[in-house]
């Protein structure tokens, strides 16, 4: 008796945590779905089925293409061209960059290390609101606004991503750099050879955080882009609203567009992800 008392209280504990699961993804879905059903609507029938809540408020009685068409006349494909050139650019050179300074940190002893680190950790605990004025300024003197340099060279280094870099090497076996060393190779050919393709996971997971922060960065395009052909897919967003009206089917159009596609890059890359965060480096 006590065993199927047991029993039951686990499988009604199981059915009540199930209850919250799907409680939980209808309340993230749901917008999700209007704003996708939404961009397919003509606008005029954007809010007629909003209220009282039925099947018309998620499915679209007429379907059109219209908010779509209109969103890449007016140059989102360039913005999302630019997008991904800018991340791509900035992941390229941040793993290459920040995955040496993590190198360093870990592999190598100097005068001033623990102090260059509690910078380097320092810069990524103060806000970027606060840094972006002086940085801004020193755009203006470099004669770098409205060019890809001020979109992509600010956002290259990354405290988070030194410190991320620095734990994992930790932990790299030392004898196989000694080897390395040994058989006559250098301190870059040490990297490059041996350290970054044994760094697989770890590149990924940073790979992936600073695609996302140049993805959805807003602030910093705004400050430093003049010209429509450099504009991002965060300021080409923003440009469909005005004074006056919003235009809510392009704005879920392209928010749509927005969300789908690093989604579509981070979801295979997933389990990467996880094991660059919790991984340490090669087990010896």
């Amino acid at each position: 008796m006590e065993r199927k008392k047991v029993t039951g209280k686990r499988a009604i504990s199981k059915l009540v945590l199930y209850a919250l699961h799907i409680i939980l993804i209808i309340v993230v879905f749901l917008p999700l779905i209007f704003a996708f059903t939404s961009s397919f609507r003509p606008l005029e029938d954007l809010y007629r089925y909003v209220s009282p809540l039925t099947w018309k408020t998620f499915i679209p009685i007429k379907v059109t293409l219209d908010a779509y068409v209109s969103i890449f006349a007016e140059g989102y494909g360039t913005a999302l061209l630019n997008s991904l050139f800018i991340a791509g650019v900035t992941v390229a050179l941040g793993i290459l960059l920040n995955g040496m300074a993590g190198y360093v940190f870990a592999k190598y002893n100097f005068r001033g290390k623990n102090i260059l680190f509690f910078l380097v950790l320092l810069s990524y605990m103060v806000p970027f609101e606060l840094l972006s004025v002086n940085l801004y300024d020193l755009i203006i003197k470099l004669d770098w606004v409205d060019t890809y340099k001020a979109l992509i060279i600010p956002c290259i280094g990354n405290g988070m991503i030194i410190f991320l870099f620095r734990q994992y090497y930790l932990s790299f076996p030392d004898y196989l750099l000694e080897a390395a060393r040994i058989d006559g190779m250098g301190h870059f050919a040490i990297f490059f050879r041996i350290v970054l393709p044994n760094s697989k996971a770890i590149s990924i997971s940073a790979g992936l955080v600073l695609f996302v922060n140049q993805w959805e960065s807003f602030l910093w395009p705004v400050l430093v882009t003049r010209s429509k052909e450099l504009y991002t897919v965060q300021l080409a967003l923003s440009n469909f609203s005005t004074q006056y009206t919003k235009n809510w089917d392009q704005i879920f159009a392209g928010s749509i567009i927005a969300f789908l596609l690093p989604v579509a890059i981070i979801m295979p890359l997933q389990r990467f992800f996880a094991a660059g965060l919790t991984s340490s480096g090669i087990k010896e």
